[in-house]
């Protein structure tokens, strides 16, 4: 057999479609957008006062469910609970999170990670002390991405759930340098996490969750032990008949709402 010659083709003549999705796939897609702007547009619409009180009202139905849980952390530790830093018009968990540190659990927030693909993020672990200081980027900012850049052949697939998702290894790159104050905040590894919070722009009775496009915990979520426990928190202004899906959404089993 006469091996195949490789001729040159230039760049500007065809384009890959190899990631462009399918008919069906851009109708989800167009789906989850529309849906998405106005779930969007109602929750803007909640008043600061009524966004407040619902807050106040979800954050006091998580801490009777965490009672009721009798949840547990690995190998004697105290158990590590995932949150989330509220972004404007979000259900705000500043009461949850005060009580969970009074608990003595350890809490980690979502960190997006530089240099990486788009909505790949780690947990990291904050303290009390920092967590009350205000002085957390990942907190002050949470769509920017913080800490050591992750480079193209430190990004793996794994797998301990069903389905394979992507995991981001933190990495230096050539001629960058971590931010001084990295320690502070470590990675915790997804197995160690034991129950996570959430968010969602939009859900439905089925536990169907739409967030905001990026595929960042559905992502994430898969890597989590099997037995974590997961919590979905939204306004029930958010609810929707439908959410549309495809075969990466992730449902979660109890939203939390007011």
């Amino acid at each position: 057999m006469v091996p195949a010659q490789r001729t040159k083709t230039p760049a500007t003549t065809t384009k890959s479609t190899a990631h462009e999705p399918s008919k069906a796939q851009q109708a989800i897609l167009d789906k989850k957008a529309d849906v998405r702007r106005a779930i969007i547009e109602a929750r803007q619409e909640l008043r600061p006062g009524a966004r407040s009180t619902k807050s106040r009202e979800i954050c006091n139905q998580l801490i009777e469910q965490l009672r009721a849980s009798g949840i547990k952390g690995k190998n004697g530790q105290p158990p590590t609970l995932a949150v989330y830093a509220a972004l404007r018009y979000e259900v705000d968990l500043d009461r949850f999170i005060r009580g969970a540190y009074a608990y003595g659990y350890r809490i980690v927030f979502p960190c997006m990670i530089p240099n990486a693909a788009q909505g790949a993020m780690c947990m990291r672990s904050v303290s009390c002390n920092n967590y009350l200081g205000g002085n957390v980027p990942f907190i002050v900012d949470p769509r920017k991405p913080w800490g050591p850049a992750v480079t193209e052949e430190h990004q793996t697939l794994t797998s301990t759930r069903a389905g394979a998702t992507r995991r981001f290894i933190p990495s230096r790159v050539k001629g960058s340098v971590p931010p001084k104050d990295d320690t502070r905040f470590p990675v915790v590894p997804p197995a160690e996490i034991d129950l996570v919070i959430v968010p969602a722009v939009a859900f439905d009775a089925q536990g169907n969750r739409l967030g905001y496009g990026l595929g960042t915990y559905d992502h994430y979520l898969p890597q989590l032990r099997e037995d974590c426990m997961l919590l979905g928190v939204a306004f029930a202004e958010q609810e929707v008949e439908l959410v549309p899906c495809d075969e990466h959404d992730r449902a979660i089993p109890q939203f939390i709402t007011a």
